[in-house]
């Protein structure tokens, strides 16, 4: 099945020009969340928040054009 999300869950708090930031609740998207966590694992070997993601926000930065937003990067807090 083919993805139709066109931007991460949440709300965009931020948005110039093609680049927007995304405000994630890791408690109301646990497992959007934990994937952002594992993909950064990828790179990250010593991250270690990766199932435990209810008490942060995540904040998403994203790149638009005309197929959606796509990841550029992430933090939580």
């Amino acid at each position: 099945a083919k993805c139709v999300w066109k931007h991460p869950p949440g709300d965009e708090i931020y948005r110039k020009g093609s680049i927007s930031v995304f405000e994630v609740d890791g408690k109301k998207n646990k497992i959007y969340c934990q994937n952002l966590c594992l993909l950064a694992k990828l790179f990250l070997d010593h991250k270690t928040l990766y199932y435990d993601v209810e008490p942060f926000l995540f904040y998403v930065m994203t790149e638009a054009d005309n197929t959606g937003c796509h990841l550029i990067g992430y933090f939580s807090k």
